[in-house]
């Protein structure tokens, strides 16, 4: 069993790096978690690059050092420290990637894919289109408003309308006070996207 635990601890040390990329990720994106399988081999991908990395930065360290300018002893504990760094930076890019859609959009315009970052196409439509929507509730009611925040699959989660409006059959807005409504998705047969933004009001 002591050979066991000997084993485990080192390659558990090795591959944690690449666990706190992943769980970086999935805690600031919209992205939902895959299976254990599919978290494994994720947090396995950023363990080889993360490691990748600080074998670069400690031949770099370690040129600098031979040049003449030394800081210390290119040990475990720095390479541990910069593994660590190094997750941390690899899950906030990440993040930052698939948050904004630069990169999708740069590898369309060069007909490399037709796929953006985001999770899904609803998601994706609410984080490329700054606009004012109409909800179409189940009950043939027409909410309008801003929104603020949007659910990221549309059968679960909720919208949060800023200035929200009914919109009555003849296309009159008639305002009820709120400055925020959150409303349930379920209740929601179709979203509406509108031409105008909220400072076009």
């Amino acid at each position: 069993m002591d050979d066991l635990v000997k084993e485990v601890i080192p390659l558990l040390q090795y591959l944690i790096p690449g666990f706190v990329s992943t769980w970086i990720f999935y805690t600031l994106t919209a992205f939902k978690r895959p299976d254990t399988f599919g978290q494994i081999v994720q947090a396995l991908i950023f363990t080889f690059v993360i490691h990748g990395v600080v074998l670069g930065i400690g031949a770099v360290c370690l040129w600098i050092g031979v040049k003449g300018f030394s800081v210390g002893i290119w040990s475990a504990g720095a390479q541990g420290f910069w593994a660590f760094v190094v997750s941390v930076v690899l899950g906030l890019l990440s993040c930052f990637l698939a948050s904004n859609d630069k990169l999708h959009a740069w590898l369309r315009f060069r007909n490399v894919t037709r796929k953006t970052s985001h999770p899904n196409q609803w998601y994706s439509t609410f984080a490329r289109h700054d606009r004012l929507i109409t909800l179409h509730l189940n009950d043939e009611r027409r909410l309008f408003g801003w929104p603020s925040e949007w659910p990221p699959e549309p059968q679960q989660g909720q919208f949060v309308i800023h200035n929200p409006k009914w919109l009555s059959d003849d296309g009159v807005l008639r305002s009820f006070g709120a400055e925020m409504l959150v409303i349930d998705s379920s209740k929601i047969q179709w979203v509406e996207f509108t031409n105008l933004k909220e400072d076009q009001l």
